[in-house]
């Protein structure tokens, strides 16, 4: 005979359901997107409802709701360095994004405390920046997305889908500043006229065989880099100071702004601590021309 102790958990065991072995999966699976902009990176991460035959805005959702749009964590958006969202600026961080949820507009918040639970609900303290968006519609969205639908040079578009709502943040990566070289006599080390040749990496890479004059002049507080000699003839290229004797090129845009050029950087070495050489070396670390100083 079974002891009164065993009996009874003889007796739940028959009760309780069996308990799959595996774990269960969460009803808002986590998820993340990220896109890369003019050497911005923009990542979201966040937790993924599913409308399982519900009305997600004003029936999940109330109307009116201070909501983050996602479920269980708020989601976060993180950048790398500062942008302007619809045009106004956030700086470098990483953010809890919260939404204030009207059918015809949305008052979207980026707070500066990003880990939070999703009924906790902040207040408006620690917003970084406030925006007013008119919110879309398109096809039924079946699982709460983020995406990125267009990218181009400098610009993204952050786009919140679910249901048939569709909201879209328009994101511009900002030009960095230029390195600047303050003191002339260390600006004036680098200029001069040098020889450069296309080597086998730099081939495989599509720049052209055949080698090439390189001229490296003063422009006020940087220097400027023009080949002569390439299909490229007289393109000029501000190089700005990334480290000891390392430059990124910069080229500028229609609208005056410069913009590194991604993976690029030129690497100047010395004799008898003069600058009498470079290397163009790439984002894989392959080595695509190297030049030498001419007399």
């Amino acid at each position: 005979m079974l002891s009164r102790p065993l009996a009874s958990l003889a007796l739940l065991a028959g009760i309780l359901p069996a308990v799959p072995a595996c774990a269960q999966g969460r009803l808002s699976e986590k998820a993340s997107v990220r896109q890369q902009v003019a050497g911005t990176t923009i990542t979201i991460e966040y937790y993924r409802p599913v409308a399982r035959g519900r009305t997600p805005l004003g029936g999940v959702v109330y109307w009116g709701e201070n909501w983050t749009p996602g479920a269980n964590w708020a989601t976060t958006v993180a950048v790398d360095h500062d942008v302007r969202i619809d045009g106004s600026l956030l700086p470098k961080g990483t953010y809890g994004l919260w939404a204030v949820v009207q059918p015809d507009s949305w008052v979207v918040n980026f707070h500066r405390r990003a880990r939070r639970f999703h009924t906790d609900r902040p207040d408006s303290s620690d917003v970084a920046l406030r925006l007013v968006v008119r919110p879309g519609s398109g096809p039924a969205t079946e699982v709460l997305t983020f995406d990125f639908p267009d990218v181009s040079s400098t610009n993204t578009t952050l786009r919140f889908r679910w249901g048939t709502v569709v909201v879209p943040l328009r994101i511009s990566a900002m030009a960095p500043p230029l390195g600047l070289i303050a003191d002339p006599v260390i600006r004036r080390a680098y200029v001069g006229r040098y020889e450069a040749e296309t080597l086998p990496d730099g081939l495989r890479m599509g720049l052209e065989l055949g080698r090439t004059r390189v001229d490296i002049a003063e422009s006020g507080d940087t220097l400027v880099w023009s080949e002569v000699g390439r299909s490229g003839k007289g393109d000029r290229t501000v190089l700005s100071m990334a480290g000891d004797d390392a430059f990124t090129w910069a080229r500028r845009d229609s609208t005056g702004q410069f913009w590194n050029e991604p993976g690029v950087t030129v690497s100047f070495s010395r004799t008898a601590g003069r600058p009498t050489g470079f290397e163009v070396e790439m984002e894989s670390g392959a080595v695509a021309s190297r030049g030498t100083r001419l007399p």
